[in-house]
This record gives structure tokens, C-alpha cells and sequence, in this order.
């Protein structure tokens, strides 16, 4: 078997290429087997804990029905005559009746010790116990751990290596006038009792459980075709339900099939978990479907493989041949056999690629020829011009390069740039003869133009001081002018402000007189309001007393109604099994009578409540008006204070306006004066700084005369120095 070779292009390709295919099949097959077993343990969450909601509401709805029949037969009026009397035959009857149409275990009537008097079982049975645990911890109804005594007494519960069982305990109290005669007690033991959890699964098509402890005493789920009673939940979800007090969804096997799994807790009357409620449904399904999934995306990806693969080895072949050709070029190329051309025809880079790989060989063979040609004459041309810059170095620009030979651009340069130097050097020694005679002439204009210079800066000297003490007396008046406008101005100023505030003092009280005058309107418009108010209050209550009619007719009615209901509920009882749904519809309609009678008790409460306020209001209404009177009376008397306030005002304001036109003229002449005075400050102060000018520019000019002299006796000595190197050159 040929093994490949890794440093080969094509197998890096192939290699890539493959990488590149599998590793977003990778990456997506997680993603998505993640993502759909998240969303079935989601869905299959949301189902678990749906069907065990509805577990637990048919579980209450069950206690429910026991703890309805029970509280109705104590408002039997006949249940009280036999309770009175001890007749147990009767209560037998009685109870026996509540038994089948209720599917209960035992109903019982005992004396208020919990001593049984008559039940359906016609004998003795021990429940002071359960009675006395109930009542006293204010209990009605609840869940309950019984004894095997107990069981064995009222059913045939008892399971086999289970001690006790779970029943379903209702005990209500039988009064005579407010006084405590008894107890009516209803068991329904949920040991091999099926109805519930058969109930439940024909609503969720999921198995049901009820445990007591962790032992399972009533179930559909099964082991080897037999209902699985008396096994066991496992200790880690005991510990958490029952001891934890939680409800709990996981994953679980339930006899070995694994199960997606709801509990909850069961809890006695003094709060303590006896036992649990489950609801499970198979996790094979939902596996099924994420195993699926899992498999397709497995096939998905070896067939996505396979094709990388086909296309990375038809791709490598595509590029692969290509650069063979150009590594074979390369090496004969390399052995110096320029005559060799790489053939590419795939019409892309590669193919550019070797046309220019053709190119470089055709060059490179014709550089060769072209410097062995040239190479004889070159020497011959370097020793011409090494000749040449030999005698330039000494001094002779009437040396020349050879330009006879055939490639002479070299020679004709340097010939050109020896004319040129030679030309330049002829042309210097003229320039620096003249330079030399112009030099001597600006040494004599120098002298001159110092001893002027001397003379002008003496008469700017005397020039700038007389100005200058005319400056300084005239800023002095200047400073004076100017104190005296600043005062001036600001009399102005704050006369101005004075009468703005005047007038912003008389806008402010016309606008009081105004406000008050709405306002006094406001007030009637209020005691109006008030008037009405009150009105509308007494015909509130006139409204509330006929509600008040409306509400005794609807508590009469009620009445009658509950003891129709109370009626209807005896005759079903008497008539066994054919009327127990009338039962219940007889007792909706008695709690229905009830609330209806305490709504229209609140009612009453509530109208009360708003006669007694309608009558506080209207003593408010009263007091009110009497306050918006004296509130009118009050803004009057403003009113005519901001009257006087506005005359006043009036009066300051002409006054001042005469202070402001006073200040204006003084400000005005004022400050013509200070702007003469500045003008006349400003001229001065000007020339005394043309004077200054004058002598500092001729200062300046004694220097600059001093320069130019320096730079004129340097040009002397360049001159020289020129003059001299100048006559070394034969030219």
C-alpha cells in the first residue's frame, strides 16, 4: 500500500480540504444534537410537570368531593335527631347512604370525644385518635398515615410489608344552636384503591403513583404484568420529596425503564410529607427521536467527507500538474539550458506564471551575449577616460576624451563637463576684477553715510523729549476727564434703572390689580360649585337609601335560596346513587346562596359607610363657602392697597425721568471733552514714538554701515583669495 507522502502539495490540499468539510460538520452536529436534547428534556419537562399539576388538582378535586359531602350532612336537620337521640340504626342507615354515593371507606358519627355512636360498618372502630388530632389542629380535611388496626377495621388496604396505610380523613362538626354535639367523620384509604391514579392516567396517558413513605400503595405502573404495589422509590428521591419537602422532576428508573419523572409531597395536618404523588411518562420516545437525529447527522457528515475528498483530489490534480511542469522547467533551467520553454495552458495564474518563468530565460540569454560583447570594450573605454581625469586632477582642462569609438556617450560627457570647468574658471577671474573695483567704491560711500547718520540722530534725540513731557501732561488731564465721565455715566446709568424699575413696578401692580380681580370671580365661581356640590350630595344619599331597598330584597332571596338548596341536598341524599349529582348541584347552589348573602352584607357595610361620608362632606361644603367668603373680602382689600401702590409708583417715575435727562446731558459733554483730549494725547504720543523711530533707525543704521564695511573688506580678502587659486588653471 502506497503510503502518502504529507510534505507533497497535493496531499496538503487533500488534507485541508477534508479538515475544512469536517470541521464544520463536527461543529454542527454537536450544535444540533445539543440543541434537540435540550428541547426534548425542555419538552419533555414542560410535559412532566403539566401532568403532574393535573395529578395533584384531580388528587385535591377527589378530597375536595369527600370534604363537600361531609360538611353538607351536617347541616342535616334529621342528623341532628339521631345524634341527639344515639340512634345508631338510623346513623347507620345515614351513613351508609354517604358511603355509596361517595365510594368512601368508613363515614362515621362520633360524640365530641371521638367515641363512634353509628357508621357504616355497624361496629366498633377506634378513630378518637384521628379525630382528636384533627379538630384540635383546626383541620377539616387532610392526608393521613392510619394504623393496620384501623386498616384492617374499614378495608382491605393493608399491603404486605408496609406498616399503616395512606387514607383521605374529612372530620367537621355537628352543632345543635351553636353547641357541639359531635363529629362527622369520612376515610377513604388510598391503599389498592385504583380509581384515582387509573382517573389520572386516562387523562395524561402517563403512569401514576402514590406512595406512603416511599413504599407505593396505589399505582398503574406495573412489574411482570402485576401493578407494582409495595416496591420501593429509590432513597435519593425519598430524601428529597418526602424528607426535603420539594417537588422533583429528573430523569429516573421506575422498575428499570427509564422515565421522565414528576413528584410531589403529600402532607398530613401538622405539615409533616407522609407520601407523594408521581407522574411519569417513558423516556424512550423522546431518546428515540435525539438517537435519530444523532444518525442522520452521522451519515450527513461521512458522506460530506467522502465528497471533500473526491473534490480535494480532483482539485490537487488540477493544480499539482501545473507546478510539476514549472519544477521541471526550473531545474533545466537551472543546468543553464535557456532554450527550454514550460507549456501551461490552464488559463489562470499558473499559466501567467510560466509565461513570465519563459520571459525571465530569454532575457537572461540574451544579457549574457550582450556582456561578453561588451566586455572588450569596456576596458578599452576606462583606461580613455581614466587617462583623461588624470591630466583634469593636474590642472589641464585642454585635455579631451576619445570620441571615435562606437559607444562614445561616456566620452562626449566628460568632454563637455572639462569645457564647461574651463569656462567657468575664465569667467570668475573677469567677475572678481570687477567685484574689486565696486568694493573700493562702497568703503566711500560708507564714510559718508555715517557722518550722516550721526547728525540726524542728535536732532531726533532733542525732538523726542520735548514731546514727550507734552505727552505726559496731557495723559494727566486726560485721566482727569475720563473719573469725571465714568461718574457721569453711572448717574446716568443708574437713574435708567431706577426708572425701569418703576415702570416694571407699575405693570407689576396693574397686572395684581388684575389677578385679584380674577380671582375674586374665581372665589364667586367656587361658592357656586359648592352649592351644586351639596346638591348632588343629598341626592347621592336619597340614591343610597333605595340601594339599600334593593339590598334586603337580594338578602331575602338568598335566604330562600339556601334553604331550597338545603331542601334539594336532603332529598338527594334519600334518593341514594340516582341522586348524587343532584347532591352536588344542590350544594353549588347553596355556597352560591351564602356569597351572595355576605356580598349584600358588604354591601349594606359599604352604603353605611358612604351616608355616614355624604354627611361629613356636606358639613365640609358648608365650611368651605364660609372660608370663600372671607377669602373675597380679603382680596378687596388688596385689591385697593395695589390701587394706591400704582398711583405712587406713577408719581416717582416723572421724577426720575428728569434726574435721567439731567445725567444724559452732563455724560454727553463729558466725554466730547475726554475724546478732544485723547485726540490730542494720541498725536503727541505719536510723534514722540516717530522720534524715538528716527533715532533708533539711525542706530540701526551706524550698525548695518559697520556690517556692510566688515563684509566689504571679506569680499576684498576672497578676491584676493580667488584671484590666486584662479591663475593654477590652464585653460
Amino acid at each position: 500500500m502506497k503510503i502518502l507522502n504529507t510534505k507533497k502539495l497535493g496531499t496538503k490540499l487533500l488534507f485541508f480540504s477534508v479538515l475544512t468539510a469536517l470541521i464544520p460538520i463536527l461543529i454542527l452536529g454537536v450544535i444540533a444534537t445539543n440543541t434537540v436534547k435540550d428541547s426534548m428534556e425542555v419538552q419533555g419537562q414542560d410535559a412532566i410537570e403539566k401532568d403532574l399539576g393535573i395529578s395533584k388538582a384531580m388528587f385535591d378535586e377527589h378530597v375536595m368531593q369527600i370534604v363537600e359531602i361531609t360538611e353538607y350532612n351536617t347541616k342535616n336537620h334529621e342528623l341532628l335527631t339521631y345524634m341527639e337521640e344515639k340512634d345508631s340504626y338510623k346513623l347507620y342507615n345515614l351513613a351508609s347512604n354517604l358511603e355509596e354515593s361517595a365510594g368512601l371507606d368508613l363515614v362515621a358519627f362520633t360524640d365530641t370525644q371521638g367515641q363512634v355512636i353509628g357508621s357504616n360498618l355497624n361496629k366498633d372502630v377506634y378513630i378518637s385518635d384521628i379525630v382528636k388530632k384533627l379538630s384540635s389542629s383546626g383541620c377539616k380535611y387532610s392526608t393521613e398515615k392510619i394504623s393496620d388496626e384501623l386498616t384492617n377495621s374499614i378495608s382491605n388496604g393493608k399491603i404486605s410489608g408496609i406498616e399503616g396505610s395512606l387514607a383521605i380523613i374529612s372530620v367537621f362538626p355537628i352543632q345543635d344552636s351553636g353547641s357541639l354535639i359531635g363529629y362527622i367523620v369520612s376515610i377513604d384509604v388510598l391503599n389498592k384503591d385504583y380509581t384515582l391514579v387509573d382517573g389520572v392516567k386516562k387523562s395524561t396517558r402517563d403512569v401514576t403513583t402514590i406512595s406512603l413513605g416511599k413504599y407505593r400503595i396505589s399505582t398503574n405502573v406495573e412489574n411482570n404484568g402485576q401493578r407494582a404495589i409495595g416496591t420501593a422509590i429509590s432513597d435519593e428521591i425519598y430524601n428529597q420529596v418526602v424528607l426535603g419537602k420539594q417537588d422533583y422532576y429528573a430523569r429516573a428508573d421506575v422498575l428499570g425503564v427509564s422515565h421522565l419523572c414528576g413528584y410531589a409531597p403529600l402532607y398530613d395536618c401538622q405539615g409533616n410529607a407522609v407520601g407523594m404523588v408521581f407522574t411519569g411518562t417513558p423516556a424512550a420516545p423522546f431518546d428515540s427521536v435525539v438517537s435519530n437525529i444523532l444518525n442522520s447527522i452521522i451519515i450527513i457528515g461521512i458522506l460530506g467527507m467522502v465528497i471533500a475528498i473526491l473534490i480535494s483530489i480532483f482539485t490537487g490534480k488540477k493544480v499539482t500538474k501545473p507546478v510539476d511542469e514549472l519544477k521541471k522547467g526550473a531545474e533545466i533551467f537551472g543546468n543553464g539550458n535557456y532554450e527550454h520553454v514550460v507549456k501551461v495552458s490552464t488559463g489562470d495564474e499558473l499559466e501567467e506564471l510560466a509565461n513570465s518563468f519563459n520571459g525571465m530565460a530569454q532575457n537572461i540569454k540574451e544579457m549574457n551575449e550582450l556582456m561578453d560583447t561588451d566586455k572588450k570594450e569596456l576596458g578599452v573605454t576606462i583606461k580613455d577616460v581614466a587617462d583623461t581625469m588624470t591630466a583634469v586632477a593636474n590642472g589641464d582642462f585642454t585635455v579631451r576624451a576619445d570620441e571615435k569609438r562606437k559607444r562614445n556617450n561616456l566620452q562626449k560627457a566628460i568632454n563637455t563637463a572639462i569645457r564647461n570647468v574651463a569656462q567657468l574658471i575664465k569667467d570668475l577671474r573677469e567677475e572678481v576684477d570687477l567685484l574689486n573695483v565696486q568694493v573700493q567704491k562702497v568703503e566711500d560711500e560708507l564714510k559718508s553715510a555715517e557722518e550722516t547718520a550721526t547728525q540726524v540722530t542728535e536732532a531726533a534725540n532733542q525732538v523726542a523729549e520735548a514731546s514727550s513731557d507734552q505727552s505726559a501732561k496731557l495723559q494727566e488731564a486726560s485721566d482727569q476727564l475720563e473719573n469725571t465721565y465714568e461718574v457721569a455715566k453711572t448717574v446716568y446709568t443708574d437713574a435708567e434703572e431706577t426708572v425701569r424699575s418703576a415702570e416694571e413696578i407699575s405693570e407689576n401692580s396693574e397686572n395684581g390689580v388684575k389677578k385679584v380681580e380674577n380671582a375674586i370671580s374665581r372665589m364667586q365661581g367656587i361658592t357656586n360649585v359648592i352649592d351644586d356640590l351639596g346638591k348632588s350630595i343629598q341626592e347621592l344619599g336619597e340614591d343610597g337609601k333605595k340601594i339599600n331597598e334593593v339590598t334586603d330584597l337580594i338578602k331575602d332571596i338568598a335566604e330562600q335560596t339556601g334553604l331550597l338548596a338545603l331542601n334539594a341536598s336532603i332529598e338527594a341524599a334519600r334518593a341514594g346513587e340516582a341522586g348524587k349529582g343532584f347532591a352536588v348541584v344542590a350544594s353549588e347552589i347553596k355556597a352560591l346562596a351564602e356569597e351572595i348573602k355576605k356580598s349584600v352584607e358588604n354591601i349594606n357595610h359599604t352604603i353605611d359607610g358612604v351616608h355616614k361620608r355624604i354627611g361629613e362632606t356636606m358639613d365640609l361644603g358648608l365650611k368651605g363657602k364660609d372660608e370663600v367668603d372671607k377669602g373675597v373680602i380679603a382680596i378687596d382689600e388688596v385689591n385697593d392697597a395695589l390701587l394706591r401702590i400704582k398711583e405712587s409708583v406713577n408719581g416717582a417715575a416723572i421724577k426720575i425721568n428728569g434726574i435721567k435727562q439731567g445725567a444724559q446731558s452732563a455724560a454727553d459733554n463729558t466725554e466730547g471733552a475726554l475724546k478732544n483730549a485723547q485726540d490730542i494725547a494720541s498725536i503727541s504720543e505719536e510723534f514722540t514714538a516717530t522720534a524715538e523711530e528716527v533715532t533708533a533707525s539711525t542706530e540701526e543704521l551706524n550698525s548695518i554701515i559697520e556690517e556692510i564695511r566688515g563684509i566689504a573688506e571679506e569680499v576684498t580678502h576672497v578676491s584676493e583669495r580667488v584671484t590666486r587659486k584662479s591663475g593654477q588653471f590652464k585653460i
